[in-house]
């Protein structure tokens, strides 16, 4: 789809950084892990296609990758070791994800910061309109016709304001200039 983005679970609208890229016909995508302020996954919602691999990239050491929600047969295990096992900066926790469907993950350290991500796997996710082609969801403002309304008969005010004194500046008025006659 072109103006449709994946509608995200509630569980990462408080999550840190809070970018989103469709990435859809790549196969291997990067989410750096430690952005930020230090808790945040970059980007931190993807769109990708079935059998894409996301490779988490930890660019900060602390930190690691769990699972929080999957599809059934979702292949997002988590990094190693148990719910508190940190990886170390410039290691790499790669999952190939092959079940469509909505996944979401956390840091455990850090989930209370919002360090927590997602990720929309092949077309079968919900979706809503986005409004602009631009692809990040932000639609032109719109300005009510009251206010168009107003701006128009203020404009004309003040050029007819204007003109009127250049009219009297110009050609209006006794000064005195004529009283010695």
């Amino acid at each position: 789809g072109g103006n449709v983005k994946p509608e995200w679970p509630s569980y990462v609208e408080d999550a840190q950084d809070g970018s989103y890229e469709d990435l859809r016909g790549e196969s291997e995508v990067t989410v750096e892990v430690g952005t930020g302020s230090g808790f945040a996954f970059t980007p931190t919602k993807v769109w990708v296609d079935p059998g894409t691999t996301i490779a988490f990239e930890f660019i900060q050491g602390g930190h690691n990758v769990k699972p929080n929600s999957q599809p059934d047969g979702g292949g997002l295990e988590g990094s190693e070791g148990g719910e508190f096992d940190t990886i170390p900066e410039g290691e790499t926790y790669s999952a190939t994800l092959e079940t469509g469907g909505m996944y979401t993950y956390y840091c455990a350290p850090h989930e209370g910061q919002g360090m927590k991500g997602a990720i929309a796997v092949g077309e079968e996710v919900p979706t809503v309109e986005t409004g602009g082609s631009d692809g990040g969801g932000r639609s032109r403002p719109q300005v009510p016709d009251a206010a168009k309304s107003l701006g128009i008969a203020t404009g004309f005010g003040m050029a007819a304001t204007l003109g009127l004194a250049y009219f009297f500046v110009k050609y209006g008025g006794d000064y005195g200039e004529y009283d010695n006659a």
